[in-house]
């Protein structure tokens, strides 16, 4: 089945939040990279890579020859211990450094263009942010300087600040400041990613958000949140499903996703831009059940909007 977004973007999946049992069995995070692999209608896989071998080494056989575009996602540096995308300290600036690489070879090794990173932790006094973004600015193009060597694009995915991650990045006004100010470092090869979910929870408009970080946008991803209710299991930057009750994403909400996305051109025809669920599965549901229903709402979503916009007419 040939879907009616295909000639505007590719579509995708995170892994690792369709199967988040992967972050503690790396068994799992095999077998399961197996499914995701063999899911003919996505064109894009984000994930990471269990770093131990010879478990790596038949993850990255598997990876490469399933044809999908990789977009590598790193882990969160700044919430493991030792750790801070964000320090000054040169001995932390170095061994956050020194803990990325070896995700950034692994990346390039299967293929990705495009690595992902997060900030460090936002500093409980908001008068120590500056020197926080000067150490996370340093860390940035340190690793954009070492990506840069095998044409791979460093992206800052922007975080909440209060609610599940509370990273320093963070709005993206801030985002698109750091990427800004990167590139005149000379470093060019630093982008950024919209999360659907993650604009909720930083209580930002969509259109806004998506008009801030056109120029540096490389890749979206959709999905939801829950920041009303403190007592849910999915509160905070959790990721439950589109429709969720309680959460703050569904279709309508990505109608409007679609629409910032076409106004600022992320979205156009022929250029295919990419875009990924990241998305838990559905409570009682199992992971393709769930997709199931993802790919049903994307596509109710997708003929709303094409329905008001008068180039897309005939395309429908």
């Amino acid at each position: 089945m040939v879907r009616p977004y295909v000639d505007f973007f590719k579509l995708g999946i995170n892994h690792h939040l369709l199967f988040p049992a992967v972050f503690d069995d790396a068994e799992i995070h095999e077998q399961t990279l197996k499914i995701v692999a063999r899911m003919d209608f996505l064109e894009v896989l984000d994930l990471f890579l269990v770093l131990d071998e010879p478990r790596l080494s038949r993850e990255m056989e598997l990876v490469r020859a399933c044809g999908k575009e990789i977009i590598y996602n790193c882990p969160l540096f700044g919430l493991k211990p030792g750790l801070d995308p964000n320090s000054t300290d040169p001995e932390v600036h170095q061994r956050t450094l020194e803990a990325a690489l070896p995700h950034l070879d692994a990346a390039v090794r299967v293929g990705a263009t495009k690595l992902v990173v997060g900030s460090g932790p936002d500093p409980a006094d908001p008068a120590d942010r500056p020197a926080a973004k000067d150490g996370f600015c340093a860390f940035l193009s340190d690793l954009g300087q070492a990506a840069a060597q095998y044409d791979t694009t460093v992206l800052i995915e922007p975080f909440d600040r209060s609610i599940g991650k509370n990273l320093l990045i963070g709005p993206h006004t801030e985002a698109a400041e750091v990427i800004e100010r990167v590139r005149r470092g000379g470093v060019e090869n630093v982008g950024l990613i919209l999360d659907q979910g993650h604009v909720a929870l930083l209580d930002e408009d969509i259109h806004e958000a998506l008009e801030i970080v056109a120029p540096y946008l490389y890749h979206v991803h959709v999905g939801s949140c829950v920041k009303r209710d403190p007592t849910d299991s999915f509160y905070g930057d959790m990721h439950p499903p589109w429709g969720y009750e309680g959460g703050e994403c569904d279709v309508p909400d990505t109608v409007e996703l679609f629409q910032a996305a076409f106004d600022v051109g992320y979205l156009a025809p022929g250029k295919r831009a990419s875009l990924t669920f990241e998305m838990q599965p559905y409570p009682g549901l199992g992971a393709e059940e769930s997709v199931d229903i993802f790919l049903d709402k994307l596509d109710e979503a997708w003929e709303i909007f094409a329905s008001q916009v008068d180039e897309l007419q005939e395309r429908l």
